[in-house]
């Protein structure tokens, strides 16, 4: 289950006082800003299926690299759940040529923006370095694609195990933190490719072998089954001989293909309780929905964010506000690439019965449905969607920038530009 905090941090402000008779700029529509958001790219495929996005920003001296494999826990058969994610932290602990901590060499040399992530749909590795290190990291990377296996030992294996073990552990013990297992397998049957989370099971990370591990490797980590983005101060000239130089040799291996994927809709709506060592009561109200790629996707989005995602939606000021029903509210769309789902939650106030909260979230979210959102709503969702995406392009790296806006187009929708369609 995908939650969105909103996370509010105090800014010291000072007063500026315009000169008497000065005009006020007015702010820009949304649409204009959205028609003024612009990534141009250049793209070539190497002999062995590599396919590579450049794209220039000389603002600074830095280039983003951004590898995504086309794996994540969608792709894992029942009895390897987790191995995706087992891999990301099998491919931080070093390569056949360069041997222990895979960030080490890169801070060196004053990387910034450096990990990893693993999702139900991809497998990515990110770092952003000075352009006079971007050979050290294409060596890092085609040495971690192409040369890995050999540096896998039994005893890597059992000590990342071990760390993903661990990070599974802390997940389940925070609070509510048992509610994703029972969510998606309410949801999704546990034989589709959503049907299990990324962290795996226990007993599927316990059973990994060896064999199993690089077996995993060679079928889905090839360079025909990635998508390499540059960002920076860097160009297509350029990138291209670097590339080629340090991933050319590289074999071409299976390509992964894309599951199946329908929404599924439940005979009856299924109604479950779970006991934990927690304060106060959470309801949390799921529906499966389409993915990212739907064109309901939008839409679902900001219904969301218009529910639960403001600092004065809806939800919080009906129940939080108003009637002090819940001491915490969130709507929102988890938008995954071949499926999403759609949250309401609650946290209820110390002393109020569960069931007045739950009967009220039904009844905004039917007069929601009835009525639909105003238009300073949807101009609110619009404004804060926007300008979080192009805060987010300032960077040519990170979680957010603009190696990652074209990676996911071009891993996704088979186009680096889908950012524009969003």
């Amino acid at each position: 289950m995908s939650l969105k905090l909103l996370a509010l941090a105090g800014v010291a402000t000072a007063a500026l006082v315009a000169p008497v008779g000065a005009q006020v700029a007015k702010p820009a529509p949304v649409a204009t800003l959205v028609t003024s958001v612009d990534i141009p790219y250049q793209q070539f495929t190497l002999k062995n299926g590599l396919r590579v996005i450049v794209h220039t920003d000389r603002k600074a001296p830095v280039v983003a690299v951004s590898v995504w494999y086309d794996v994540g826990s969608k792709h894992e058969p029942q009895g390897r759940t987790g191995f995706a994610h087992l891999f990301e932290h099998l491919m931080f602990n070093g390569s056949e040529n360069a041997p222990g901590d895979f960030f080490a060499p890169l801070k060196e040399v004053g990387a910034t923006d450096f990990n990893g992530t693993t999702s139900f749909d991809r497998t990515n590795y990110f770092e952003t370095v000075p352009a006079a290190a971007l050979e050290r990291a294409l060596f890092l990377e085609s040495d971690r694609m192409g040369h890995l296996t050999g540096a896998i030992t039994q005893g890597v294996l059992d000590e990342q195990r071990g760390v993903v073990q661990n990070e599974k552990r802390q997940g389940d013990n925070q609070p509510y933190g048992l509610v994703q297992y029972k969510l998606f397998g309410g949801l999704f049957p546990a034989d589709t490719p959503y049907g299990h989370t990324p962290i795996g099971s226990m007993a599927d990370l316990d059973r990994a072998s060896l064999a199993d591990v690089k077996d995993w490797f060679r079928s889905h980590y090839g360079p025909n089954n990635a998508v390499l983005v540059l960002a920076g101060d860097v160009d297509a000239a350029t990138a291209k001989p670097l590339v080629e130089k340090y991933f050319g040799d590289i074999k071409t291996g299976p390509k992964s293909v894309l599951p199946t994927v329908t929404v599924p809709t439940l005979a009856a709506p299924v109604n479950e309780v779970m006991k934990d060592r927690v304060a106060a009561v959470m309801i949390s109200k799921n529906w499966a929905v389409p993915g990212m790629l739907d064109p309901d996707a939008a839409a679902l989005d900001v219904g969301g964010t218009v529910l639960g995602g403001l600092a004065s939606s809806r939800l919080d000021n009906a129940l939080v506000r108003k009637e002090k029903l819940a001491v915490n509210v969130s709507a929102g769309y988890s938008d995954m690439a071949q499926i999403g789902m759609f949250t309401i939650r609650a946290i209820v106030r110390p002393g109020v019965d569960p069931a007045v909260v739950s009967k009220r979230l039904d009844e905004i979210l039917a007069d929601f449905l009835k009525t639909g959102p105003t238009a300073d709503e949807i101009q609110r969702v619009q404004t804060q969607a926007v300008a979080g995406r192009i805060r987010g392009y300032e960077s040519v790296g990170g979680f957010g920038g603009k190696a990652v806006a074209l990676a996911g187009g071009a891993l996704y929708a088979n186009d680096p530009g889908h950012y524009k369609k969003e």
